[in-house]
């Protein structure tokens, strides 16, 4: 993972001065003033003011290893709870103070699921939730309570009916027993082309109060504010044209020659489009191999996105021939941008909230950070965090040596795709910090093989950028640097590596495998003779095509 810290400075604000001197800070409390259309929902709502929209991360995926006999395989599983909700969540808004409107559309109920594990197969779950049973009850009261008490996480007490007015068909509140949730259920009289009226969909809203406002003074405000006003969206006029709309970034780079028909089906996909479905200001790209969520609002930063259609499924390619993937299948790659770094701490959490990208797993994503005007900067963190992801599929989600896993990405941080696509790959900046700690490094380098992924990362940023040096310098020096002119007895490390890794699903057998009949004292002088009497061979090597360039 690409890691950039910015220095701490004191400052001493305004609010540091109240909070310091006993006085309680003035939040806002929880309003609802400005009205949107929502074509997709039917809905013309007023969101939490001054707040921001926020998507639903990526449901987890829980990937277990099976034995069967000697034979071991894995598989992924899910949350069913996480699976359901997704397909309920109707958009998300936090204001400034972090308090929190959720919006849900009611249209099955929780399945429940015949199994004595934690978490299910997709299709258990699919299949489970197309069940009758579990297609939502509009007119059952009961169906309803139970559905709220499911998607709000909440513990319901008796519901209470409240006026309905002019444009609701119905409206129930729900006292709830924690402190700081309200949680109504609603629906609008919807109008048909021919003047009649019929009920909507039921929707359910969920405040989460987070700033300390009384929770009646909130539910006041909720109900005249909100319910009073919330009506059918307009159909037709200018009314609808502005309302929030998922939005593809329709004009594709000339490169990029898939039509839209050819783009592939895939849960994935299905629910990175819904995750930002109701969201001003997010859009998505695609290509058949990728989606791209953000919410860069410049001219530069989608032409930005535009660039990563072309190049990065180019550059994937490239990811394929040095490391070919050990099974055909593949997941779609799902990379969502942000443009603001308090929206991105939001989304990612405090543990990773120093991050300008990275990569989860668990949540089959890529989020990123953009680096505004600093284009570079953010292709950079892309393309590395795009092979930790590359990686993780092709490798059939066995766990990489971290040398081999951020050494690669850290090789591929610098790549350039030309008007031609072709790939190529020049020293990256690193070499300055390598040249100066370089007596470090080459000490580094027998225990950065055996150094395991917390290791890695550990102890101080000094030492984790040596770390990352190190890496880089040793996966150049054996992709560049043994083929056209080092010893030949260096050639097979990293093939051997791979494929003890397919075998073993080792990633320490398969280090120990690679350098196995290497002598680490010769190995140390090699790489030093390498990085010190100057590389123009290495440099004009092609390690895509296993040959030297010529221009």
């Amino acid at each position: 993972m690409t890691q950039h810290r910015e220095p701490l400075r004191p400052v001493l604000t305004a609010a540091f001065l109240i909070a310091w001197l006993g006085v309680p800070a003035i939040h806002a409390a929880p309003s609802f003033r400005s009205d949107r259309n929502y074509p997709n929902l039917g809905l013309k709502i007023r969101v939490l003011g001054n707040s921001e929209p926020e998507p639903l991360p990526q449901f987890k995926t829980y990937t277990y290893t099976f034995t069967r006999g000697e034979e071991s395989f894995k598989r992924d599983l899910f949350d069913p709870f996480e699976l359901w909700y997704a397909t309920q969540h109707a958009g998300q808004w936090r204001d400034e103070d972090g308090n929190v409107l959720i919006l849900g559309r009611p249209t099955h109920q929780l399945p429940v699921i015949d199994t004595q594990m934690k978490h299910v197969a997709r299709d258990d779950f699919d299949k489970a939730f197309a069940e009758p049973a579990n297609v939502f009850d509009p007119a059952s009261a009961e169906a309803l309570a139970a559905w709220v008490k499911a998607f709000a996480a909440c513990t319901p007490k008796t519901p209470e009916p409240l006026r309905t007015g002019f444009n609701l068909a119905g409206a129930v509140f729900f006292p709830a027993e924690e402190s700081a949730t309200l949680v109504y259920a609603f629906r609008v009289k919807a109008r048909k082309p021919n003047g009649v009226s019929a009920p909507s969909d039921w929707f359910c809203a969920v405040i989460k109060i987070a700033d300390g406002t009384l929770k009646s003074k909130v539910r006041k405000d909720f109900e005249t504010q909100f319910l009073a006003n919330v009506a059918p969206a307009p159909q037709t006029g200018a009314g609808a044209a502005t309302g929030v709309q998922p939005k593809a970034l329709t004009v594709s780079p000339a490169s990029v020659k898939t039509p839209s028909a050819a783009i592939p089906d895939h849960p994935g996909r299905t629910a990175a489009r819904k995750s930002i479905a109701n969201m001003k200001d997010w859009w998505f790209a695609e290509t058949p191999e990728y989606i791209f969520l953000s919410d860069i609002r410049s001219a530069a930063g989608k032409a930005l996105v535009k660039e990563l259609q072309a190049t990065m499924p180019v550059l994937r390619a490239a990811f394929t021939k040095l490391i070919p993937p050990f099974e055909t299948a593949t997941d779609v790659s799902v990379v969502r941008i942000y443009e603001t770094r308090d929206a991105y701490k939001q989304y990612v959490g405090k543990e990773h909230e120093w991050s300008a990208g990275l990569w989860s797993p668990m949540r089959r994503e890529l989020v990123i950070l953009s680096q505004g005007k600093d284009r570079n900067q953010t292709l950079d963190i892309i393309r590395h965090e795009g092979f930790h992801q590359y990686l993780f599929y092709a490798c059939a989600m066995i766990e990489n040596a971290t040398w081999f896993n951020e050494g690669h990405a850290c090789f591929f941080e610098a790549a350039e795709v030309d008007k031609k696509g072709r790939v190529e790959i020049p020293e990256n900046e690193r070499v300055e910090h390598l040249l100066r700690n370089f007596d470090a490094v080459v000490r580094l380098l027998p225990k950065l093989l055996q150094t395991a992924h917390s290791g890695f990362y550990s102890g101080s940023d000094e030492q984790r950028s040596l770390n990352y040096t190190a890496a880089w310098a040793l996966v150049y020096y054996l992709r560049k640097g043994v083929p056209p002119e080092g010893p030949d007895r260096y050639a097979a490390i990293l093939d051997t590596y791979l494929k003890t890794l397919a075998q073993t699903k080792d990633a320490e057998a398969a280090t120990t495998e690679a350098f196995k009949n290497v002598n680490m004292t010769q190995f140390q002088k090699d790489f030093t003779d390498f990085w010190k009497r100057g590389r123009n061979a290495a440099r004009r090597y092609d390690p895509f095509a296993g040959k030297k360039t010529t221009d």
